[in-house]
């Protein structure tokens, strides 16, 4: 299990990369780092991943979740915490989802691991994901980096085995990111 000190690891690994050079979110009007017009998009934390924050950040609105409720594994303890932004992030301090997004790790049937772009059916374009904007490779590079560590505590591996086979029953087209 990932614990406080490898959560803080992982936050400076990814402190100071992002996907592209300047704020990819000119290109959106930061369509993610907004709570949606019904309060509907945020992201989860991975499991131990809230003893990182507060939890009277004026920035995020928490949610205690059943993570049953949620299809998460079986191994994800309860609760699961879904956070939603209210205001502009404090930049070192935003989750790890976000500071991975739009990239996702996708585990072949043999465990070898391929970052992908995020294939998750969202309620909004993101211009990495529709087009072909080319992304720095410090933050791939990171990125692998932090998954690879990641992927040792079970419950995390758990959920991406469960993501890769959902999107080969699906047959989602895998975008690799090489880097």
């Amino acid at each position: 299990m990932l614990t406080l000190n490898d959560y803080n690891k992982l936050y400076n690994l990814t402190a100071g990369v992002t996907p592209l050079p300047k704020d990819c979110g000119t290109l959106c009007g930061s369509i993610c780092c907004r709570p949606g017009r019904h309060n509907e998009l945020g992201i989860y934390l991975f499991p131990g991943e809230e003893a990182m924050f507060t939890r009277r950040e004026n920035w995020l609105n928490w949610e205690a979740q059943d993570p049953a409720e949620q299809c998460f594994p079986a191994s994800w303890p309860a609760p699961v915490y879904f956070v939603r932004c209210t205001a502009p992030c404090p930049r070192e301090s935003r989750p790890l989802a976000c500071r991975f997004f739009p990239l996702a790790p996708h585990l072949q049937r043999d465990g070898t691991m391929l970052l992908i772009y995020e294939t998750l059916d969202l309620p909004y374009t993101c211009p990495l994901i529709a087009g072909d904007v080319p992304l720095q490779e410090k933050f791939i590079h990171a990125t692998r980096l932090a998954w690879q560590i990641m992927l040792g505590d079970r419950r995390i591996r758990d959920l991406v085995e469960e993501d890769s086979r959902y999107r080969e029953e699906k047959n989602l087209p895998l975008r690799v990111v090489e880097g």
